[in-house]
């Protein structure tokens, strides 16, 4: 019997807190923030409320999803936790809209420092996705008057949180159709952080660029189609392996071979050389604004390694040829 009531109190606990708290980020939920701060209200008569809402979150949900707009309200509430107090009452009474109750009494000077410390905190978070650097929020408050209830208190700190939006976001001064051109630039804005970051290497190797084939053909074009406009120079080196009497080496040696003379490559090179292999026995090299000797240099350096490298296999030669660049469209 003890067991029943037990667990009959426990299920009735967690419905109660179903019943008051926000499920997504378990602070108070709207109805009861307004009945907790009614009550310290009229116990306390003196205090600050502080209203604040996420900048730009539709344009969050709709960009990256509701998972990541989920993420960012309650990376919002755990900064927001760390910064109230026991007594303090956070509840979330809208979609991105929270709002903070300090009962004791304050100033205007405490609000206004405290705003900028929410705005602060909250800009300098990092979040998993890379795009999202900071979280913006506006954030206004108000200080309790003499017959002030939670709807009075709320409606004016909303009301310039309102006011501070507006002036952020120079609304008054938008026609509809300038909305959708800002907008669209916010949104083009967006756009190229996320092409930045989906173009750009995540984790950038030391060394030469190695690539296969095909892609190694597109960068020798754009290349060859800078070279007219630029004046540089660029060389491919064509290195190609095998015994000691001109033949293929044997497949069983040729393969560590090959994987010895890539490594020797990529690292021998520099950062923004590229290379690709172009046979079973031969790789291809491109090293920009260099000259002919520059290049020979280079071919050597690599030979020097590769034979360091396997210096316990006899039969084998390394040969290389250095071919200078033509900008595109000369023969």
């Amino acid at each position: 019997m003890k067991q029943d009531w037990a667990a009959l109190k426990e299920e009735n606990e967690i419905l109660s807190k179903l019943a008051s708290h926000d499920w997504l980020t378990s602070i108070y939920n709207r109805g009861a923030t307004e009945t907790k701060i009614n009550q310290l209200l009229a116990e306390k008569k003196t205090g600050v409320l502080f209203v604040l809402d996420v900048d730009q979150f539709k344009q969050i949900n709709d960009r990256y999803g509701h998972i990541t707009g989920d993420s960012v309200l309650q990376e919002v509430v755990r900064i927001l936790s760390l910064m109230t107090f026991k007594h303090d009452i956070l509840g979330r009474v809208g979609g991105d809209e929270f709002v903070i109750y300090m009962p004791l009494a304050q100033n205007q000077n405490f609000v206004d420092e405290r705003c900028r410390q929410i705005r602060s905190r909250l800009l300098g978070i990092q979040m998993t996705n890379p795009l999202i650097n900071g979280i913006s929020v506006t954030v206004c408050g108000s200080l309790y008057q003499p017959g002030d209830d939670y709807k009075s208190l709320f409606d004016r700190a909303d009301q310039l949180l309102l006011s501070e939006k507006r002036k952020k976001n120079k609304k008054p001064f938008l026609t509809a159709a300038e909305e959708r051109r800002s907008a669209a630039r916010k949104g083009i804005e967006i756009d190229m952080a996320l092409i930045r970051t989906e173009l750009s290497e995540q984790e950038l190797a030391t060394g030469a660029y190695c690539q296969d084939y095909d892609t190694f053909k597109s960068i020798y074009r754009f290349v060859e189609r800078r070279l007219r406009r630029s004046g540089e120079s660029a060389y491919i080196i064509l290195f190609t392996l095998t015994d000691k009497n001109g033949d293929f080496p044997k497949l069983l040696t040729r393969e560590n071979q090959m994987d010895t003379l890539k490594s020797v490559t990529q690292y021998s090179l520099r950062l923004g050389d590229v290379f690709t292999q172009y046979s079973s026995c031969q790789y291809l090299v491109m090293v920009s604004d260099v000259d002919g000797q520059n290049a020979e240099l280079i071919a050597r350096r690599i030979s020097e390694a590769f034979y360091a490298e396997t210096a316990d296999i006899e039969d084998k030669l390394l040969l290389h040829h250095c071919y200078p660049l033509k900008p595109a469209g000369t023969s």
